[in-house]
């Protein structure tokens, strides 16, 4: 099964480019998965748990990962898709 990967494009301001240029070593995509990280805790999503959910429904289902950005907005969703799907049974 083919593998998807989300590529995102992020704007900053000119402040953050310039700060980035200076502290070259900052590792610019550590910083956003760490913001992930800290919005997954504000919002009481365990990152384990999503990515065996993931794993299951990419692996178990006919699903790909465009499927489930199309067809879901919360964990709750996920489960309740996976819930649904009669190969899972």
């Amino acid at each position: 099964m083919a593998r998807n990967t989300v590529n995102t494009t992020v704007s900053i301001e000119p402040p953050d480019a310039l700060f980035l240029s200076w502290a070259s070593g900052i590792n610019a995509s550590g910083l956003f998965r760490e913001a992930l990280a800290e919005q997954m805790a504000y919002r009481d999503i365990d990152r384990d748990e999503l990515s065996i959910l993931i794993e299951e429904a990419l692996t178990d289902t006919n699903r790909d990962l465009d499927d489930l950005l199309d067809q879901t907005s919360s964990i709750e969703d996920l489960n309740a898709l996976l819930e649904s799907d009669p190969s899972n049974d």
